[in-house]
This record gives C-alpha cells, sequence and structure tokens, in this order.
C-alpha cells in the first residue's frame, strides 16, 4: 500500500492515523495513536516514490536508528521504525506545547528569567548531542516545544552522519534573535540577558559560544533572578510574526567583542546580576558589537620617515574599552585575580576615578563634569595596573607603543581627532583599516616601559599614547612618558590586543 493511500482512520500495524500535519517532499507527518500502548504520536512515513527508491529507504531507516539511539528528558523519543509492504515509517514521541513560533503569533513575551530557563534547557539537550557525537539537521523555531510548566523540549532531529557545526552556529543564531526580540524590557537582568542573546547572534567571531557556556551562563542568571517575584508571560499587542535574518557567512577575519575566550569570560560578567536587585535601565546605543582588526606583518613607516617592523600579524581592537565592558570586569567575582605580580600591595582595587558618580551617570545617560555620558563611553581615570588586569582577564593584553604606532597608520591614518563620546562615533577619526579614535577619543596605554628619546639617558617609562578630546590638535603621534604605573587621568583609557 503506498504512503499516499493512507487515510485518516486508518489502520497500519500498531498505529491508528487521525490527522495529517505535514507534507514534504519525501515524507508525510501524522498524528496518530499507538493502539496497543493507548497514547498519542506522531507517525513519519514515507511517500510512494520514495519507497521505490531503495537508497532513499536505506537512507531514511538510517536516520531513524540516530534518532532512536537517543536519550534525553529534553529531547523527543523515537519508539520504533516499520518497514513492509504496507509502509516505510517510524513514531515518535508527540511532544504537547507551542512552538517558539505558536508563541511569538500569540504575542508572548518572556521575563528575563524565563528566557534564560529555557535557554538553559535548550542548551543542555543540544549539549548531550554534542558529547554523544550525534548530528542533526538543521533546528527551526518549529522544533522548540514550551509545555504548560514552562519546560521546552526539542523534536528529535539527528540524523546518521558526522556532527556539522554549522548547524549548532546557526541554531545559536537563531535562538539569539528570537529571544532578543521576544525578552520583556525593563525588568531586572534584561540589559545582561539582552547582551547574552546578542552574542548568541553574532557569527561575525571565529569562535561562538559554546552551548556549555550558554548553559552556565543563563544558569548563574538564572539563580541570582530566582525570589525576584512570579515568572509570568507578559502579552503584547498582537504583531505579525517576523522570521530571524538567514544566517551570514563566518568571515575568516578577526573579528569578535574580545578575543578568542576572553569573550567568554567579558560574558559570564556581564550576566551576573547583585541579587535579583532592580537597576536603572542603561542609555545602550544600537551600535554593532565592537570587533578587531587585523594588522599583517610587515614594514611600516611611520611618521618622518621612521620605519617600524613587525614579524608576526597581531588585532587590535577597533575602539578603546568602553565603560559598559570595564564594568562587566569589575562585577566578575575574582577579578582581582588578573592583578599584575608587581602590582603595589597599597592598591586595593581598581574602580576607575570618581566610578561612583560616573557608572551611574552613564546608566542614566546623565552629564559627568560637564559631558554626556552613556555606557558606551571609554573608560578614563584608570591607571596601568588597571588595563593589565583587564586585558588578561579578557584573554588579551595591552599593546606594546610599536604595535600602537603600527595600527594607528596601517591602511591611513585618521584626518580628524575624536571629541567625547561613545567609541563607536569615530567624528573623522578612523583609520583606513577601521580602527576608531586613535588621533583624539582618549589617550591610551601601552603594555611595556619605553626610554624617551628625547632623553635617553633616562630611566624608561610607561608611555600613553594618541590624542584626546582634550588635546585634539595632538594628534596620534603623540607620546606622553609617565611617572609611573600608577598615574590616572580623566583623559586616560586604552585598548586591547587579543591573545593567539
Amino acid at each position: 500500500m503506498s504512503g499516499e493511500a493512507h487515510q485518516e482512520g486508518a489502520t497500519v500495524g500498531d498505529y491508528r492515523l487521525v490527522l495529517m500535519s505535514s507534507e514534504g517532499q519525501l515524507t508525510r507527518t501524522w498524528e496518530a495513536e499507538q493502539i496497543s500502548m493507548q497514547r498519542p504520536v506522531m507517525v513519519e512515513m514515507l511517500r510512494t516514490l520514495a519507497t521505490q527508491d531503495a537508497g532513499i529507504v536505506a537512507a531514511f531507516l538510517s536516520d531513524v536508528k540516530a534518532k532512536a539511539l537517543v536519550s534525553h528528558p529534553g529531547i523527543g523519543a523515537v519508539y520504533e521504525a516499520v518497514t513492509n509492504d504496507d509502509a516505510t515509517m517510524f513514531a515518535r514521541e508527540r511532544i504537547e506545547g507551542d512552538s517558539l513560533v505558536d508563541l511569538h503569533e500569540a504575542g508572548t513575551k518572556f521575563s528575563p528569567a524565563e528566557v534564560v530557563k529555557l535557554l538553559k534547557q535548550i542548551s543542555d539537550a543540544i549539549l548531550h548531542l554534542e558529547n554523544e557525537g550525534v548530528a542533526t539537521v538543521e533546528y527551526d523555531l518549529h522544533h522548540f516545544i514550551v509545555g504548560s510548566n514552562k519546560e521546552v523540549r526539542l523534536m528529535n532531529l539527528a540524523v546518521d552522519g558526522k556532527r556539522d557545526e554549522r548547524v549548532d552556529t546557526r541554531a545559536k543564531q537563531l535562538l539569539g534573535e528570537y529571544f532578543d526580540e521576544t525578552l520583556t524590557s525593563g525588568l531586572p537582568g534584561a540589559t545582561r540577558v539582552g547582551s547574552l542573546c546578542g552574542f548568541m547572534a553574532d557569527l561575525e567571531r571565529p569562535v561562538p559560544l559554546t552551548w556549555a557556556q550558554i548553559s552556565k551562563l543563563s544558569e548563574q542568571v538564572r539563580e541570582q533572578l530566582e525570589g525576584s517575584g512570579p515568572i509570568e508571560s507578559t502579552p503584547v499587542p498582537e504583531k505579525p510574526y517576523v522570521a530571524p535574518r538567514q544566517p551570514i557567512k563566518i568571515p575568516p577575519a578577526f573579528w569578535a567583542l574580545l578575543g578568542g575566550v576572553g569573550l567568554i569570560a567579558a560574558l559570564i560578567a556581564l550576566v551576573v546580576l547583585s541579587g535579583g536587585e532592580k537597576k536603572p535601565t542603561p542609555e545602550v546605543s544600537e551600535a554593532p558589537l565592537r570587533s578587531y582588526v587585523e594588522i599583517p606583518a610587515g614594514e611600516y613607516s611611520i611618521g618622518d620617515g621612521n620605519v617600524l617592523t613587525i614579524r608576526e600579524s597581531f588585532a587590535m581592537n577597533r575602539t578603546e574599552v568602553t565603560l559598559a565592558q570595564y564594568n562587566a570586569f569589575l562585577e566578575f567575582p575574582d577579578h582581582r585575580k588578573f592583578e599584575h605580580p608587581e602590582q603595589p600591595s597599597s592598591k586595593k582595587d581598581h574602580l576607575p576615578d570618581s566610578w561612583k558618580t560616573v557608572w551611574p551617570a552613564a546608566v542614566k545617560g546623565l552629564q559627568w563634569e560637564g559631558r554626556k555620558m552613556s555606557t558606551d563611553c571609554p573608560v578614563v581615570g584608570i591607571d596601568w595596573w588597571d588595563a593589565y588586569a583587564y586585558a588578561k582577564w579578557s584573554q588579551s593584553r595591552l599593546p606594546t607603543l610599536a604595535e600602537w604606532m603600527i595600527a594607528a597608520n596601517y591602511e591611513g591614518a585618521p584626518t580628524e581627532a575624536k571629541t567625547w563620546g561613545r567609541v563607536d562615533l569615530s567624528d573623522g577619526d578612523e583609520t583606513g583599516a577601521g580602527l576608531i579614535g586613535m588621533a583624539g577619543g582618549v589617550r591610551e596605554w601601552t603594555r611595556d616601559l619605553e626610554v624617551d628619546p628625547a632623553s635617553e639617558l633616562s630611566p624608561k617609562k610607561p608611555v600613553s599614547v594618541g590624542g584626546s578630546f582634550k588635546e585634539t590638535g595632538q594628534g596620534i603621534g603623540k607620546c606622553v612618558w609617565l611617572d609611573d604605573r600608577s598615574v590616572r587621568s580623566s583623559d586616560l583609557g586604552f585598548r586591547t590586543v587579543p591573545n593567539r
């Protein structure tokens, strides 16, 4: 009997077909009842032409076997496969609930606590597949089913074959975009959960978050949000569902907010909350996530005919470290373990100057010392020890003076000097390679002690480099030899170079 010959109410082996739910090129899927167990199931059956191709039948049964081997409470079970003259099919668990698409179309919004609860369950389920080396087909929002108890389960998408990491990466983007759009803003933890979703959705990074890291971060936020009140979905005015954008190709260039594993450290700190306490919603720009610019090895002409040589390529942060990024470092529970071994014992913390007034002003979008603040403004008032600790925490380092000068001139120096403001706004202060704020913005710490060429007999000293919003006429070639590494200034910040 052909697959098309089966109608509603027909019995195929131990299964009574109730309602055809979907139809594909090769298969038809039915809501059905397993007669012996008296339980609802889903039956997926090969269509007539497909059953006449031995290769298709073999591949179908191999995929069913892969599904049947999956055993995880968060993933739908496969009961049995049948192949005979009557049909080639398999029966799987019918997962009760609403798909993420259904919930969106119903106008459901999720609280921060709900988002991390769902992400934790999803990531644990997919992590199980990853650990077992199970390959899957592409995920769609229909494949994630949320029950009445707000527990989410995944349809069993296992197939025979080798696992493809690109499928996981696209799933992270899909879920990141979905939950970012359906997250209720203005609640405790919303900003940080939104940041987590943003990291998941960004494919322009060579090392995306792993499922293990997403699980850990979600659990951290959920634990600290518990006790902050009941978690309920909030309906919003009905609007058409807009599917997330198609996945973009991951470029080979080294693009990231922090480099490599440092991305994870920064994100962990971003999602650490303070006991569920409600905080003001920061003035957050809609700027794209920061990235790095790759500088190739070679000889570079700097300024008045001077030539600098680097033997290995390196990458440099496009922008200076922001207040938000530095605050993430401060919120990291053990951030002091990243201190330089020679840091003075008298130094007790890494708080920037006036931090107790600077950070609240940035969060609320207020003025500080006559300057408009936002969390995307550069961090200032920090010494070299602070910059070093942040860089080590983020799995990066401070640039050498030579690296900084090469990067500032690579593919053309900026034509203007940046004033005070968000680090992603260039005001014309952008190199040909896309580095922002090197002629203005804020002066920046470099890594090593250097000899001042104007006083070659003097001892080596720390150096800051570049112009600042206070001295916009000095440009990228300005170097200041400082008395020691504890110097601070309201126009002195830094940017980082990721570790290789």
